[in-house]
């Protein structure tokens, strides 16, 4: 009687712990015969993505147990809570540009949420078209480093176009995650120069996922 109880405790701690991590609403774990996890069903909010909160359950009952959890046990439910939850987003900072001869050097630096400074570069030729793409080279450069390593973001196509009284540039990014692939959009209005609406288009695609992506 007394192993029983010691083991419904255990458990309980556990999802108490679990409850702790950033964004989970609720969980509860149900054992086998053997009185061993079986399944983990973890409740979110959207903040953050389904991988990224399993990993934080699973270790943290590896910290707590001292044993092996195996992340397919762990199951992830999300709720979506726009009133409540605020989605991170990145912000641009400062845009740097750097000409010689032939060649372009744009920096394009971003803040995150927390306000800490991402800085990507790259280099093209000095063209409009090399100049947009180079733009949005280095905003993509920024973003990866705020990104969980398992997605793979690129530049897919930039252009201008009009509409109405204004000019626009658009860009289209190629996200890949395990063995899915998905195509991106973001927009912006040319307000004050090329690089900075570039820069705006690529966040204007990356922010609408972002909080799957960390």
């Amino acid at each position: 009687m007394d192993y029983f109880s010691e083991e419904t405790m255990l458990i309980s701690h556990c999802e108490d712990l679990i409850k702790k991590i950033k964004d989970i609403v609720s969980a509860k774990i149900i054992t086998g015969p053997d009185g061993k996890i079986a399944e983990i069903h973890v409740i979110s909010k959207t903040g953050r993505s389904p991988k990224q909160i399993a990993r934080d359950v699973e270790s943290t009952l590896i910290a707590f147990l001292g044993s092996e959890i195996d992340h397919k046990k762990i199951s992830i439910a999300q709720i979506n809570d726009e009133k409540n939850v605020m989605q991170p987003r990145l912000k641009i900072s400062k845009i740097a540009t750097s000409k010689t001869r032939n060649n372009l050097e744009v920096k394009v630096l971003l803040a995150d949420p927390e306000g800490k400074i991402l800085e990507g570069s790259a280099t093209g030729l000095t063209s409009l078209q090399n100049r947009m793409r180079t733009t949005a080279c280095a905003a993509l450069n920024a973003v990866r480093l705020f990104l969980a390593e398992d997605f793979a973001l690129s530049l897919d196509d930039v252009y201008t176009y009009r509409i109405g009284n204004y000019q626009a540039v658009s860009v289209l990014l190629f996200l890949s995650m395990d063995e899915k692939e998905e195509y991106l959009l973001g927009s912006a209005l040319i307000k004050h120069d090329i690089y900075e609406a570039v820069a705006a288009a690529v966040l204007g695609a990356v922010n609408r996922r972002i909080g799957l992506l960390i």
